[in-house]
């Protein structure tokens, strides 16, 4: 539990932010009056009638960090961002390991308004290992399919913060890889634009899962809290602290989340970076992608 505290006071002190793949990518304060005039303008524009090049905001991304952008995409843009490599390795009990490779898992995003947006998460190809070479067990194959919309309440169009609420839902579509379960939840991204090309961001994030083994839903709940900054013009870089917690248990899971950012344009963003654990039986992760938008 003694993760608990620390959240809630960065919560507290927070209330806000961007996730790091968004950061210095929200659109700076503006003039007062401007941000009603353009989100009228925007309003006319949907999925079949995509908004203008030069009314598009900042590439604004669910990656690399955990905290999730609090901005949509434009109406009528498609938006890609994917792990195209990402290795997850953990140890229980000091004697099983657990490993799994991940191979472009994706997040399709398509803007349907000027403040909402539909998003699939593919996980398109997974290996699953258990135990050593020679006696463990391995599993592969696609994975499962998340279905999220996203609402973006304030903020989308300038402004020092944003908030946005997409609920999601996890269907069974993984044969060898997943619980065989259906699970669901709602995740309320919070975002604030700092001075000197700093951003914050944190979030709330509850899931009721599946245990398949006990036969149970259980409720999971996950705060995060992310800083990002623009270290040399098109390069970036954030730091976060993610936690779990599994509320049939006494103690929180957590990791210590970072790594560089590099736009290329204003419409492709390449990110790599590690998911350090600070808690016993959690994962560590390395990963590599990218972001695009059309």
């Amino acid at each position: 539990m003694r993760f608990f505290p620390l959240f809630a006071l960065a919560l507290a002190l927070s209330s806000a932010a961007p996730a790091l793949g968004q950061g210095a990518t929200g659109l700076p304060a503006p003039e007062p009056g401007s941000v009603d005039t353009l989100r009228a303008r925007k309003r006319v524009y949907t999925l079949f009638r995509p908004v203008p090049t030069a009314l598009m905001r900042p590439l604004s991304t669910d990656r690399p960090d955990a905290t999730e952008s609090a901005y949509s995409v434009d109406a009528g843009h498609f938006q890609v961002e994917t792990d195209v490599l990402r290795l997850g390795r953990s140890r229980f009990e000091e004697q099983t390991t657990q490993q799994e490779l991940a191979i472009n898992h994706a997040n399709l995003k398509l803007g349907l308004s000027h403040n909402v947006d539909l998003q699939i998460v593919v996980e398109s190809y997974t290996i699953q290992t258990e135990g050593s070479t020679e006696t463990g067990t391995r599993r592969a194959g696609f994975g499962d399919i998340t279905v999220r919309l996203k609402r973006n309440l304030w903020g989308n169009d300038g402004g020092a913060t944003a908030f946005a609420l997409m609920p999601f839902v996890k269907l069974p579509t993984g044969r060898n890889c997943g619980n065989g379960a259906w699970e669901g939840g709602i995740v309320t991204p919070f975002s604030v634009q700092l001075p000197h090309d700093f951003t914050l961001g944190t979030q709330f994030q509850a899931t009721l899962n599946r245990d398949s083994e006990a036969a149970e839903h259980f409720l999971e709940l996950a705060p995060t809290i992310t800083i990002g900054h623009d270290l040399y013009k098109t390069l970036g870089g954030f730091v976060e602290i993610a936690s779990a917690w599994d509320t049939r248990a006494t103690t929180w899971t957590a990791t210590l989340n970072g790594g560089p950012t590099l736009r290329l344009g204003d419409n492709l963003q390449l990110d790599t970076g590690i998911n350090l654990a600070l808690t016993k039986d959690t994962e560590t992760t390395y990963f590599m992608g990218f972001s695009f938008r059309r």
